[in-house]
């Protein structure tokens, strides 16, 4: 699955988690490119309420509340494989 649509699909899980956690307008979140080390690592989406960060490495979608606390991880969808280097 080329980027783009790993992105896009992660958008909708994201989306779809929020609205399962009750965020108020799920669908409405910021979204930030995450760098390490001067590397593409991730991204983050924010929204009122809670934000969630995806790993680009450990391919897992990380869902936490406004408070500092981990509420939910999800995990690749199965359709998903990691393309070769």
């Amino acid at each position: 699955m080329p980027h783009a649509q790993r992105i896009a699909e992660i958008r909708r899980q994201v989306s779809e988690t929020f609205a399962r956690m009750e965020i108020r307008e799920p669908d409405q979140f910021r979204e930030s490119i995450l760098i390490r080390n001067g590397s593409y690592c991730g991204r983050r989406f924010e929204a009122e309420g809670a934000h969630a960060i995806w790993f680009l490495e450990e391919d897992e979608v990380k869902f936490y509340r406004a408070f500092p606390n981990l509420a939910h991880v999800q995990l690749p969808l199965p359709q998903w494989t990691r393309m070769a280097a």
